[in-house]
């Protein structure tokens, strides 16, 4: 079976999904044939990629693949490959085209050594080549670097965009997603195409309907909807129910870190508790963090956190 990722990768800038200010910007360096050295940053699987090969695309036609190379910075992250690899491919003339592409992706793996030589590369090779980094985290490149290029920030996709997709996937492929299947996906995937895509296959192949349930137990994350009681619980007064609730999800293999994130998430998107309290329940949810990290005891910790939770109840 031809992988999904592949089948569903947007080939126009139409089809590239919520990001409409980058798409119209990318669209009007294509129409002019006028490329900035650029950064694309922000979160995984947004498109940041995508946008750079369909950019190629529209530039260069049918010989985009001749004057366009794509390097995954986390593997090619060594000087000798940057002194090598992209010097030979800078340097030569581009094809019936007026420069050519080099991509870094996840270029914030870059060494500093790296990206040093290329800030000279830049320098030298700008009549022939542009160079475009992908990156999730901006402040691990150089500001030389950052200084020669254009930053387009790219945003984390909505729920309903996400929401589409996943209606798109299953109209062509015949699936039956139900509403809390698509929240769970999008729980899951949190915001990224190739999560979301890659899990949608796996699943598929066990049953063309996809539950919740089933989403959940793929992904190896835990069920919301216990941890969404055991807080329940615990603000309602009760301490000792809600930490049965837990240690029953902690004991079924879930990690500490998981479990606070997964409660930060619900907080943060839910009206579980009102506005006020949640400055209260998030600067405690950090401080059981900070003192996990620095190496106490976590379910003690937790278990704090979940007496603090209970006495809400009496102010």
């Amino acid at each position: 079976m031809a992988l999904w990722i592949e089948k569903y990768r947007p080939q126009s800038f139409d089809e590239i999904i919520g990001q409409k200010e980058i798409v119209e910007k990318l669209k009007a360096m294509a129409g002019k044939k006028d490329i900035q050295h650029m950064i694309l940053s922000g979160p995984p699987g947004v498109g940041k990629t995508t946008s750079a090969v369909v950019l190629a695309k529209a530039v260069f036609g049918p010989v985009w693949n001749q004057n366009f190379i794509e390097l995954n910075a986390s593997d090619d992250r060594k000087l000798s490959v940057i002194q090598g690899k992209v010097k030979e491919f800078a340097r030569t003339k581009p094809i019936d085209a007026p420069f050519k592409i080099i991509l870094f992706d996840e270029a914030d793996s870059l060494t500093q050594e790296a990206q040093q030589a290329l800030r000279r590369m830049m320098e030298e090779y700008s009549a022939t080549c542009r160079f475009v980094f992908s990156v999730n985290y901006q402040s691990n490149i150089i500001e030389p670097l950052q200084s020669r290029c254009a930053i387009l920030r790219f945003q984390p996709l909505s729920k309903e965009d996400v929401h589409k997709f996943i209606e798109r996937i299953a109209d062509s492929e015949k699936l039956d997603v139900d509403k809390e299947a698509m929240d769970a996906l999008d729980y899951v995937s949190r915001g990224d195409l190739r999560t979301l895509v890659n899990l949608m296959q796996s699943l598929s192949n066990v049953s063309k309907k996809i539950d919740a349930k089933a989403v959940l137990q793929s992904s190896g994350l835990m069920d919301v909807s216990k941890t969404m009681d055991g807080l329940k619980t615990a603000l309602s007064g009760d301490f000792k129910k809600s930490r049965e609730i837990f240690s029953e999800i902690i004991d079924n293999g879930i990690n500490m870190k998981e479990l606070l994130i997964s409660i930060f998430n619900i907080i943060s998107t839910t009206d579980i508790v009102n506005d006020k309290v949640k400055n209260y329940v998030f600067e405690k949810l950090a401080e059981t963090d900070y003192r996990i990290v620095e190496g106490a005891t976590p379910f003690i910790q937790f278990q704090a956190f979940l007496a603090f939770l209970a006495s809400l109840k009496q102010v």
